[in-house]
């Protein structure tokens, strides 16, 4: 276990009130013993926590978790980037909640600079599906992420743009760690469905259709998670199961 994993354990079980009491944890000696490591390890992961704010140890006192309501207090993104990946289930349900919502403001909101972006997103990716280039997936990625970053950046809303730059980094980390040459990954099996579905959200935005773009972008990202799936459990990666389900099947099928 690395200081980080069992940072992470200490973390989920004091906010699930299964560790401590009044406000109080166990001596490091009594950690080690419950977590099967070391004491070195043991305060290795401790001072993460306390330097996150989560917990403070006290002279000759002991270790308390600081004083605050639960909701002020949360592992930040950074932190989050390097955890398993099964946290990939949670991007994307992150991402079914930010992104819709967030083209349909667009769809409201939009300006000709916006839509000339996105026209250049698509214009970049239809290029690419069009080309046999040894690049392709990696450049594929790339205006993927540029796209959704637009479609986000087009609500001119701040604050959703800066907690999906987070998400996505997140989901950028986790899966470049997928072992690629054993399959595909889904730009590199799907360019023209992925350019067809990113056209779609373009053009309800172009009108104004604040639902439609929001359906399209919903659909999307869904129908992506549902390629992500497929592709983990192609390589024998049992970790990602969807948190909201699968698509249908035939809807699946059509696509692929």
């Amino acid at each position: 276990m690395t200081r980080k994993e069992l940072a992470i354990s200490i973390y989920d079980q004091i906010k699930e009130n299964k560790l401590g009491r009044d406000n109080k944890l166990p001596s490091e000696r009594e950690l080690a013993n419950m977590f099967q490591v070391t004491r070195p390890l043991i305060r290795e992961a401790l001072a993460m926590l306390e330097a996150f704010g989560i917990i403070e140890v006290r002279d000759r006192q002991g270790i308390f978790i600081k004083e605050k309501a639960w909701s002020e207090i949360s592992l930040p993104l950074s932190f989050l980037v390097d955890w398993p990946l099964d946290i990939l289930p949670q991007v994307f349900e992150a991402r079914l909640i930010i992104e819709p919502k967030a083209a349909a403001i667009a769809a409201k909101r939009r300006t000709q600079s916006d839509l000339e972006k996105l026209e250049e997103t698509i214009f970049k990716i239809e290029e690419l599906f069009k080309e046999d280039r040894s690049d392709k997936a990696l450049l594929g990625e790339k205006w993927n992420s540029i796209f959704h970053a637009i479609v986000v950046a087009t609500s001119h809303n701040d604050v959703l743009c800066r907690i999906h730059e987070g998400i996505i980094r997140l989901y950028e980390r986790n899966v470049s760690s997928f072992p690629r040459e054993k399959a595909p990954m889904p730009f590199e099996k799907w360019p023209k469905e992925i350019w067809l579905e990113h056209a779609g959200i373009v053009d309800a935005i172009a009108e104004g259709n604040a639902a439609e773009a929001e359906r399209r972008a919903y659909e999307h990202v869904l129908i992506s998670q549902e390629r992500i799936y497929r592709f983990t459990q192609s390589l024998g990666l049992q970790f990602f199961v969807p948190l909201n389900g699968h698509a249908k099947e035939d809807e699946l099928h059509a696509r692929a």
